[in-house]
């Protein structure tokens, strides 16, 4: 288990709760799952590394997130985060989340820097949004589908 002192030697700023919380997510990934009852399913994927989030969303008749799931192919630093990314968005508004979202990844696309795993999460659940407004309005569509925009060549890459 990292404690709060091991977070803080590595520079971030964590209380012992904090720490504790990190490390379930890490340890027991929540939400890990493929839904049998959704109303919307997006897959974000890279197209580099064959990485691939598959996010699936139970939207309510009150427009909230009643349950989500994922499954991944890739790092372990998928599961982690999203994990904590699912957790975040469970219980609240679809729009709320997708604003949350589109602002997190505006943010990533704005900085010049390695974060395909995040990157692939926010993707997923982008086309899940997508997908459920489709489906809102009577197209028939099993998933939406949306693919990392890569520069760099394969063999540059830093992770995933």
């Amino acid at each position: 288990m990292v404690e709060e002192a091991d977070f803080k030697a590595h520079g971030y700023d964590v209380t012992s709760e904090q720490a504790k919380a990190l490390n379930d997510h890490y340890h027991d990934p929540k939400n890990r799952w493929a839904l049998k009852e959704y109303n919307a399913r997006g897959i974000g994927r890279n197209p580099d590394n064959y990485g691939q989030v598959d996010m699936y969303l139970l939207v309510n008749d009150n427009g909230e997130i009643e349950n989500v799931g994922y499954e991944f192919n890739g790092c372990p630093t998928i599961s982690f985060s999203a994990s904590i990314f699912t957790e975040d968005i469970k219980g609240i508004p679809l729009k709320e989340a997708f604003d949350m979202t589109q602002a997190s990844f505006d943010e990533i696309m704005a900085k010049d820097n390695c974060e395909e795993c995040t990157t692939m999460i926010l993707l997923a659940f982008l086309a899940a949004y997508e997908n459920y407004e489709k489906r809102q309005n009577s197209v028939d569509e099993e998933f939406t589908l949306k693919m990392i925009e890569t520069t760099l060549e394969y063999a540059q890459q830093t992770c995933g």
